[in-house]
């Protein structure tokens, strides 16, 4: 049941960003960029737990669309720094509202109590299958 659930959701919210023409691999990018620093390409993709070879498939397209920027590092220019442009910032707004509805849509008629419990809930399970404590578990990029 959960792992229907899930992949309900994930449909459903791939689904919302389809209208974007963007993916919900482009919108987990655009999040971890979020604090508006720059980040190490490597350390991205490793924070993120995607492999390197496909977070330089995902940044190319938000790169061509002016949302995130991408230049050698000053000190090693074997490091690409990737950093949210403002129109990536704005995008990423865009999107979390659109993340708000999707998750409205996949919790209707449950009270503010049942989504807490859900949550609660959700959490534990989760944590059942973390690999480490604290760190995702691993995703099929």
């Amino acid at each position: 049941m959960i792992a229907s659930v899930g992949n309900a959701a994930a449909l459903a919210f791939e689904s919302a960003l389809a209208a974007e023409d963007l993916h919900p691999r482009h919108f987990a990018v655009l999040r971890g960029l979020r604090d508006g620093e720059e980040h190490a390409q490597q350390q991205l993709a490793s924070s993120l737990g995607i492999p390197a070879s496909r977070l330089v498939g995902l940044l190319y397209l938000l790169i061509e669309r002016g949302l995130v920027e991408r230049r050698e590092s000053p000190s090693d220019a074997r490091v690409k720094l990737v950093r949210l442009r403002e129109k990536g910032r704005l995008e990423l707004e865009k999107l979390i509202r659109l993340a708000g509805a999707s998750e409205r849509q996949l919790t209707a008629g449950l009270t503010g109590e049942d989504k807490a419990e859900l949550r609660r809930l959700l959490g534990i399970v989760y944590g059942n299958v973390a690999v480490e404590p604290g760190v995702r578990p691993a995703r099929a990029w």
